[in-house]
């Protein structure tokens, strides 16, 4: 099996800081995107457009609505099928064994990082911390194929384990990660739905044979501030039995660390949880 993206009706994408789980009960897949400070939340719904070009043909999008400079709170955002899904709840992409330092499929879902599979030997239960720093959005899509659409093949990181006590220890070779996860949703309809305190907001895309939609929801830090890891900010949400954390940092190449760009790299990435819904984050 491969991802064959010009077969969808709408290609979701999520790119930034962001928890993703499944929720097999509701039979979907589940993110919540952090509304810190630091980070901005951007969604562009977007409709091919089949244009005739100087000797071939070729296909570019227009936007059919953007949301920018949302609420930080009241924000939920539902994607699904509307009229005959091919897909009955959510799939998961996977190709064979997957190996983080060698793995040739650069679609396959487990790119993105697993929070639980950073501790021990990848069974630890991370519990909420009902402590939740921020606001969340929370964005729910249903009857898709999950993949990761970006690999970050820029950096390449280590980890590393911090104790309780903020002891750090030797780093390990880790590996790329997924920048951006990608939904694909066959059906005859999709329906977007935006909710904003009171209001909701409806968008429904109707199939186009060859040509997906495309709604890409961004949750960035743009401010150039050389952050290079987002797991602390993933710890205030999940946390261990032991307190112990693990850090996931970029290999620095000799040419920027002789001040070449990878402070300059926007460096957001969603990670992967075993919650069974990401309400279980908001409570108490």
């Amino acid at each position: 099996m491969s991802i064959k993206e010009s077969s969808a009706t709408a290609l979701v994408r999520f790119t930034g800081l962001g928890i993703i789980c499944f929720n097999k009960e509701l039979g979907r897949g589940e993110v919540a995107a952090i509304r810190d400070d630091k980070h901005a939340l951007s969604i562009r719904i977007q409709r091919p457009v089949f244009q005739e070009g100087t000797g071939s043909d070729h296909v570019a999008y227009s936007d059919i609505a953007t949301y920018e400079k949302l609420p930080k709170e009241e924000v939920e955002i539902e994607i699904k099928a509307a009229d005959r899904p091919a897909i009955e709840g959510y799939e998961i992409y996977q190709s064979g064994e997957f190996d983080r330092l060698g793995s040739a499929d650069t679609k396959d879902f487990r790119w993105l990082v697993r929070m639980e599979s950073l501790h021990g030997n990848g069974d630890a239960l991370l519990n909420p911390t009902g402590q939740p720093r921020h606001p969340l959005t929370k964005i729910y899509i249903g009857n898709g194929l999950f993949y990761t659409q970006k690999l970050d093949t820029n950096l390449f990181f280590e980890k590393v384990e911090v104790d309780a006590s903020g002891r750090r220890r030797e780093p390990q070779a880790f590996g790329n990660v997924g920048e951006t996860m990608g939904v694909k949703i066959e059906a005859e309809e999709v329906s977007f739905t935006i909710r904003i305190g009171g209001r909701e907001e409806s968008h429904t895309l109707k199939r186009i044979e060859g040509l997906p939609f495309r709604i890409e929801i961004k949750n960035m830090d743009y401010s150039g501030s050389g952050v290079y890891s987002d797991m602390e900010d993933y710890y205030g949400y999940l946390a261990s039995p032991d307190g112990t954390r693990v850090d996931l940092s970029p290999v620095v190449e000799e040419t920027a660390a002789k001040g070449g760009s990878v402070n300059q790299v926007d460096f957001c990435h969603p990670i992967v949880s075993d919650l069974s819904s990401i309400d279980k984050l908001s409570e108490p």
